[in-house]
């Protein structure tokens, strides 16, 4: 497969893009089928037009290859082999999975720079030390990444106490709750970040009424058309570095959202594309 089904002169190894699939899911929470949500995300892509009508841009011009993508069973092999298949290509998407293996993008992509802030769009805060056991487990992700980046969350609807507790310790971790959203606020914490940024989108942080396949569906979630007002924000202020795309577990009657994640990669490319 080839992404968005591109000719060959498009998908070449020196494209500037890259979309990385990985294929995991460890001791989830609730729902399982995210170790399938990559695949079928590039399926769906196959179907998405050049050109994006929205940006006035057509990303593919800039190259967009498929990488090798990397399957594992245990979350220390996931993020060891992460760090060693991670494309070389410029800017790369990464697809999930589950939240877990953006532990192990940001791991990779610190073998290439470290200056870099961590945006996570989501309805948990995912900063618990440890989880069943495993502080690599996919509740961790934001715990683990913090020692080395700041962290901004996005879209959190959903927390424990312990989170809260942790969470506060930290002048260098904020977070946006869905529910206080508003654009002043998002552009005064984005102004605490370094210039550039690393997004890591879960699939939960849309409202379950649009994305019902996901690991640990949660009310109250944004819209298509939040989520892209966001990141034209993110991409305006900021140089984002790379992101992903996780937790889409696709169960049933799940082709419109596959299909809608796969757009949401690409809008990721276009507004790139229009800083290249």
């Amino acid at each position: 497969m080839k992404w968005m089904n591109l000719p060959e002169e498009y998908s070449k190894e020196d494209s500037y893009f890259a979309v990385f699939p990985i294929s995991f899911e460890g001791n989830v929470t609730y729902g399982r089928g995210a170790s399938r949500g990559a695949e079928e995300i590039i399926k769906a892509s196959m179907h998405l037009e050049y050109y994006d009508e929205q940006f006035d841009v057509e990303a593919f011009e800039n190259g967009i290859r498929l990488a090798t993508g990397v399957k594992a069973d245990e979350e220390e092999e996931m993020i060891t082999k992460i760090q060693q298949y991670f494309p070389r290509n410029e800017f790369v998407v990464s697809l999930g999975g589950d939240h877990s293996v953006t532990i192990g993008c940001v791991k990779a992509l610190e073998q290439k720079r470290e200056d870099f802030s961590v945006v996570i769009l989501d309805a948990h805060s995912d900063f618990f030390d440890s989880w069943n056991n495993s502080q690599l487990n996919h509740r961790c992700v934001g715990k683990r990444i913090h020692p080395n980046h700041e962290i901004l969350s996005i879209g959190v609807r959903s927390m424990d106490l312990e989170e809260k507790k942790l969470i506060e310790e930290y002048d260098d971790v904020n977070v946006i709750k869905a529910y206080e959203f508003d654009e002043k606020t998002l552009r005064k914490e984005l102004k605490k970040l370094q210039g550039n940024v690393y997004i890591s989108i879960d699939a939960d942080v849309f409202d379950p009424a649009f994305i019902r396949n996901t690991g640990t569906p949660e009310p109250g979630g944004f819209s298509w058309d939040h989520v892209i007002g966001i990141l034209q924000v993110i991409f305006e202020m900021k140089k984002v570095v790379g992101a992903d795309i996780v937790e889409f577990a696709p169960q049933e009657n799940f082709r419109a959202e596959a299909f809608s994640l796969a757009k949401l990669a690409y809008k990721m490319m276009s507004l790139q594309s229009r800083n290249i």
